[in-house]
């Protein structure tokens, strides 16, 4: 079966972070009351896209926010995620001008750095860090398939050098390649003396989790020192002694990970969709998480065939919803196609009594007249 590679999904991310459980804080500040110039703050500290920060939630909340004329902070502590949402809060940014500060508080790496260069000016402490390197998907199919999304592939990531050469102006575009093929740390330091920051501020401690930490520690050359200072703000916070113990997070092999997936949707015949639904869904924590997301995609499919609707297969696997939100879907796609509203009120589960009806004279004459009912039988003689 020959499996098309439409519009793939990619990240720019560090590692996966979490799972979405609740560990996000993504907040805008607006500490305007009584004070006409102070600035908007803006808190990135979590992955962004999927459960973290989406550039349709950051766009409406800082829309709602924005005067137009007070100045704007964003503090950053991400280890990036998706491509797309990142590159559009870049251009948020830019499209506002030089009111937009962006202050590195503890980590900017892959898009969240690319977040960074749309800011007017970026201020890292002298403890902070950048991380920059390519883009990164999942892909199956033929060769051509995979031929064309290395093209795509190639494409984002001129996307991200252009975003880069906004503060590091000086830099040319095949140094800029190179140090994003090799997964490339920045101190602050070398940040600024390479354009990609305007101000070093001075130490701040810095704001770690455990997710985080080990998100990081899965990336190919992290510095030691940083590693270092996450482990250090991760058990600088006081134990809550009234809470459940957090479970150990142990770390997965993601490529792996999403090798099953790629393996799992192609075995069933998924639209080629289905792995990055499973990519997003299950965030590669887990093989049964992969193993469960797929149940799920293939759940969906067999609903629409079921309904006689296997185009909207795609659509349904690729929006990542869940069972029962499908299954509503395809229910209101056929009352549409119905042409009429269908009435949900229950039947009356009153029992009807038989109407009571004598005898027939003329019907019970007819029966006894009727040759079936009277046949002729010969009977031999014995």
């Amino acid at each position: 079966m020959k499996i098309k590679n439409n519009d793939p999904r990619l990240m720019n991310s560090a590692a996966s972070a979490g799972d979405g459980s609740g560990s996000s804080w993504y907040s805008i500040r607006n500490a305007a009351e009584g004070k006409p110039d102070a600035p908007i703050e803006v808190f990135l500290y979590d992955q962004i896209g999927d459960w973290g920060i989406r550039a349709a939630d950051f766009i409406r909340d800082l829309n709602a926010a924005d005067d137009g004329k007070r100045p704007v902070v964003v503090a950053i502590n991400s280890i990036g995620g998706d491509v797309w949402d990142g590159l559009a809060i870049h251009n948020v940014l830019r499209r506002m001008g030089d009111r937009v500060t962006a202050r590195i508080d503890g980590l900017a790496a892959s898009i969240a750095s690319v977040i960074a260069m749309g800011a007017h000016k970026v201020v890292m402490p002298d403890n902070a860090m950048l991380m920059i390197h390519n883009p990164a998907t999942v892909a199956m199919g033929e060769s051509g398939d995979l031929r064309a999304v290395a093209d795509f592939m190639d494409q984002a990531k001129q996307c991200l050098i252009a975003c880069y050469r906004v503060k590091a102006s000086g830099m040319d575009v095949d140094t800029l390649s190179k140090m994003m093929n090799e997964t490339t740390w920045l101190t602050a330091q070398e940040s600024l003396a390479l354009g990609f920051a305007d101000e070093i501020a001075p130490t701040v401690n810095m704001q770690a989790s455990a997710a985080m930490t080990a998100a990081v520690g899965r990336m190919g050359n992290a510095p030691v020192a940083l590693m270092a200072a996450l482990k250090d703000s991760a058990e600088s916070v006081p134990p809550d002694l009234t809470s459940e113990p957090e479970p150990v997070i142990q770390a997965v092999d993601a490529v792996a990970m999403a090798a099953l997936a790629a393996e799992l949707c192609n075995s069933a015949q998924l639209p080629s969709v289905a792995v990055m639904r499973v990519v997003a869904v299950s965030a590669l924590a887990s093989e049964q998480a992969v193993r469960n997301s797929v149940n799920e995609a293939i759940a969906i499919r067999d609903m629409t065939l079921t309904a006689k609707l296997p185009e909207m297969a795609a659509s349904l696997i690729a929006a990542g919803i869940s069972i029962d939100a499908a299954r509503e879907r395809l229910f209101n796609k056929l009352v549409t196609a119905a042409g009429e509203e269908l009435d949900a009120t229950p039947p009356d589960e009153t029992p009807i009594k038989p109407t009571a009806c004598g005898p027939n004279a003329h019907s019970i004459y007819a029966q006894r007249r009727s040759p079936a009912a009277n046949p002729i039988t010969i009977r031999g003689l014995s």
